[in-house]
């Protein structure tokens, strides 16, 4: 007979969790887990002087001389099993309880309660852990290694044992610590705190306890996209809910689960109870408890299973997490949005968005003296935003503070799909967001995962017409309905539907999912011919809505190309790529897409606002010209002259203009894009300080444009004739000419470009003294303009409406818009004309010589550390 541990002894229980659905999974294979499995268990046994007393299927009974060695036997097979590599990628979880005690002897093994209460602790772990006794925990002391601590877990009542049990976690650096509640009598009362508290989370928590209470919602299924934060903001629900259901909670993990009969037995082995449907709700028979059933989306048949939960338990409340819902009548669906981002780019701002909190947490978990300041907090908010707010990609990215500083971070965020946790209590699915992202994608058919890929070109989200034309394949209508697809990805919580400006549905991707998706699409090979069908699609958008911002539509259509701007840029840089899979033919193409993109914009880069940006894509458009002559070139031509000109560029702005006449003039034009050219260019030669050759560009501008169908250049070359006239003193010639501009504007529906001339008009008011005419003028026009702003049409109103209120000697408002407007101006980039200068000059002059030195400085500041908006705003108010 063997000779066994006597006296004081410590016992080891240990068994695979879940080994029966595990078997399920690798069928044949499940042999060769089980020869691993034991003989990793057995050589850690060996190592630290186990005795084994009995093996059976799965399971272990050790005896030990000492608690120590069973600590560290423990420990030594956990980092093991850690360490394999299982048949499948599969991952095997074993459990163990470890208990002190002075069992009786008996037929070379034990009897007694100890071996009974070792037992009841093993069956109460998860598998991963090791739970201990206090009895063991005494005898432990201080006899730990460095990287072992233990985590006292309350008290507990064990099965079949009458005396509460303090029992223990044996923690260790480097292996998974975060474990859903012990399987115990008294856990099901209990949930475990988290090792941080949950961040942003409140009014979810208190909407969900409004839904399981006032409403008596039995079914509540948390839905969103992969890493979104559903599994936590369950925990805490149900942490919070304890008192509400006096016959438990429980926790059940659900991921590996890919069957019913698999699902049933998580259940029965989370319940404690035998397995299968029967046994199951057997035990449930009439408890009021609350089950939270965690990853369902991959079961087929969880609905099903669910189904029979709630009719077969009237009394069990369910809290289900799934990236798709149930589509049960008793499902009451609530989606887990990303964290809040900050509101603006102040420091304040940052510090209120839970988006930011959760990435200090974080940071702080890994780096103590991380801390949100001044000169990082614009780094740590771009990266909370370029990571969506998502949670899991917040925590993936923070652990990387302990080495990179949040702007080296910044700089990485394009591997931001493959960066990996080091957690090891992480799933495999979850270790990074492209697992995350992927594991959602490949639970979808094969028709629309390629839906979803397509959908990664948008920028900003799309419409359902901009859907239909890009998930056109040829394979179906082209037009075709694309809701039910979408619908199909909305549930897998893919992509996610808002409300367009017309209150129509949007079709919205996350930057980290549609990063996702457009790597999976150039996969493919067909990521330039998706391309190429959204920039048709968005030229389409430009050259129908565009027309509508000269007329009485203007903000519905400026409203609608705001929506797109996100598509449009993609558009355009796609068609001014040179690189790629594309021919020569197809380059070619490209670039006729660019110039007609950028000319069919034109009407809406006319807010001054977007001049920086049109710029840019106009100048690069023109330098890929060479010798092309184009209607639509021309356009761009004389457009990046009108631009260039209030940006003080006049000299390039003029032999811009004048390159689109020319090239007008080449291709026989003679109507409205010649007269638009020629105005331009007159304003530019203003500009550069040659009245008389402008003169003379606008009355050429006048006669083309007089045929115009719809006055459009006719009435802006008579406002710029009207300025010239200002400029040179001819105030009352000004005037009409400002009058018959506004009626003319006014009478094809031009109602924003009449507040324009309107504006000029007040301006001459004031020059010729009728300031109070001037000011009731202006004042009617301001709060148009604060309703739909644009950076340059507010930057000249309060400039000279700050001179009309000088001339009225309110010198501290006048001096105040002058410093709020000084300031805008820096951050726009928009310098101030010398035609501009010398019309405000001598009314700022008089606010300053009536000012002290002192006051005129505290109230200019006061207007700059202010806003235009606001100033005008009080005006209007006043």
């Amino acid at each position: 007979m063997r000779t066994i541990p006597s006296g004081t002894v410590t016992l080891l229980f240990s068994d695979i969790e879940g080994s029966t659905v595990l078997l399920g999974r690798l069928g044949p294979a499940y042999a060769d887990a089980l020869g691993a499995h034991r003989r990793i268990l057995r050589s850690a046994w060996a190592v630290h002087r186990g005795t084994e007393l009995g093996t059976e299927g799965d399971s272990f009974f050790v005896a030990f001389e000492a608690a120590a060695d069973a600590v560290s036997a423990a420990v030594r097979a956990q980092r093991e099993l850690t360490r394999f590599s299982w048949p499948e990628g599969e991952r095997v979880r074993v459990r163990m309880g470890i208990h002190t005690g002075a069992p009786t002897a008996y037929d070379g093994g034990y009897v007694g309660m100890d071996v009974h209460r070792c037992a009841r602790m093993a069956g109460a772990a998860h598998g991963g852990q090791i739970v201990i006794s206090d009895a063991t925990a005494e005898h432990l002391g201080s006899r730990l290694a460095h990287d072992v601590r233990l985590l006292d877990l309350g008290l507990h009542q064990l099965k079949d044992l009458p005396e509460l049990e303090r029992l223990h976690q044996v923690v260790v650096d480097g292996l998974p610590a975060q474990f859903p509640p012990l399987k115990s009598l008294g856990a099901v009362s209990r949930l475990p705190s988290s090792a941080m508290p949950l961040v942003g989370r409140e009014d979810d928590l208190a909407q969900l306890a409004a839904l399981m209470g006032l409403d008596a919602a039995r079914l509540v299924t948390l839905t969103g996209t992969g890493g979104s934060g559903k599994t936590r903001l369950a925990l805490e629900l149900a942490r919070r809910c304890v008192d509400d259901f006096p016959d438990g909670v429980h926790f059940i993990p659900l991921a590996e689960a890919r069957s019913a009969e698999q699902m049933w037995d998580s259940i029965a082995e989370g319940l404690g109870t035998a397995p299968g449907r029967a046994a199951v709700l057997g035990r449930l028979g009439t408890l009021r408890l609350l089950m939270v059933l965690d990853n369902l989306e991959q079961l087929d048949e969880a609905d099903v299973v669910v189904a029979q939960l709630l009719r077969g338990a009237r009394r069990v409340t369910l809290v289900v997490t799934s990236r798709q819902p149930l589509h049960l009548a008793e499902e009451h669906e609530y989606p887990v949005s990303p964290l809040a981002l900050p509101r603006d780019d102040t420091l304040a701002a940052a510090q209120a968005s839970p988006a930011v909190q959760l990435f200090v947490q974080q940071g702080r978990h890994v780096r103590p003296d991380f801390e949100l300041r001044a000169d990082n907090a614009a780094d740590v908010m771009t990266l909370c935003r370029e990571l969506d707010g998502l949670p899991l990609a917040i925590e993936i990215a923070s652990a990387r503070v302990k080495v990179l500083t949040p702007r080296a971070l910044v700089a990485r965020l394009n591997t931001r799909l493959d960066m990996s946790t080091k957690k090891h209590d992480v799933t495999v699915r979850q270790r990074t967001m492209r697992n995350t992202i992927a594991w959602s994608y490949n639970l979808l058919p094969p028709g629309p995962q390629t839906a979803f890929v397509r959908l990664g070109v948008f920028d900003s989200g799309a419409d359902l017409l901009a859907v239909a034309a890009v998930l056109d394949d040829g394979s179906h209508p082209a037009g075709a309905d694309p809701l039910e697809v979408i619908t199909l990805l909305v549930d897998a919580s893919l992509p996610a539907i808002t409300e367009n400006h017309d209150g129509e549905p949007r079709v919205e991707l996350l930057e980290t999912v549609r990063a996702f998706a457009l790597d999976r699409l150039a996969s493919t090979g067909a990521l330039d011919r998706v391309r190429a069908q959204h920039a048709r699609h968005y030229l389409r958008v430009v050259e129908t809505v565009g027309p509508e911002l000269r007329g009485d539509r203007f903000w519905q259509a400026r409203e609608q190309l705001d929506a797109e701007q996100g598509n449009v840029r993609t558009a355009l840089r796609w068609c001014l790529e040179t690189d790629g899979e594309a021919g020569t033919d197809i380059l070619v193409d490209r670039f006729e897409l660019a110039v007609r993109l950028c000319s069919g914009l034109c009407d809406y880069w006319t807010d001054g606002s977007k001049y920086v940006e049109a710029r840019g894509w106009l100048e690069a458009v023109i330098a890929r010209a060479g010798t092309s002559s184009t209607i639509e070139l021309a356009r761009c031509l004389s457009f990046l002259a009108g631009a260039l000109a209030p940006i003080g560029e006049a000299v390039q702005a003029r032999r811009r203009g004048l390159e689109a006449v020319s090239m007008l003039r080449d291709l026989g034009d003679t109507g409205y894009e010649l007269s638009e050219a020629l105005r331009v260019s007159a304003v530019a030669t203003h500009y550069v300080g040659d009245p008389g050759a402008a003169r003379l560009l606008l009355e050429e501008a006048l006669e083309v444009g007089r045929g115009s169908t719809d006055g459009g250049p006719y009435h802006r070359s008579l406002d710029n004739l009207a300025n010239l006239e200002s400029t040179e003193g001819n105030y009352h010639r000004s005037l009409e000419l400002h009058d018959e501009a506004i009626a003319l504007a006014q009478a094809a529906d031009h109602f924003e470009a009449a507040r324009v001339w309107q504006h000029n008009r007040s301006v001459v008011l004031r020059l010729v003294g009728r300031v109070d005419e001037a000011r009731d003028e202006m004042l009617g026009l301001i709060p148009a303009a604060l309703r739909h702003p644009s950076t340059w049409n507010l930057i000249t109103m309060a400039e000279d409406f700050g001179a009309i209120l000088a001339d009225l000697g309110q010198h501290h408002d006048a001096v105040r818009l002058l410093g709020a407007v000084d300031a805008l101006r820096e951050r726009s980039g928009y310098p101030r004309s010398r035609l501009q200068e010398g019309e405000i000059h001598d009314a700022y002059a008089a606010s300053e010589a009536f000012l002290s030195p002192r006051d005129w400085h505290d109230t200019y500041q006061s207007g700059r550390d202010s806003s235009v908006n606001v100033l005008l705003a009080a005006q209007v108010t006043d």
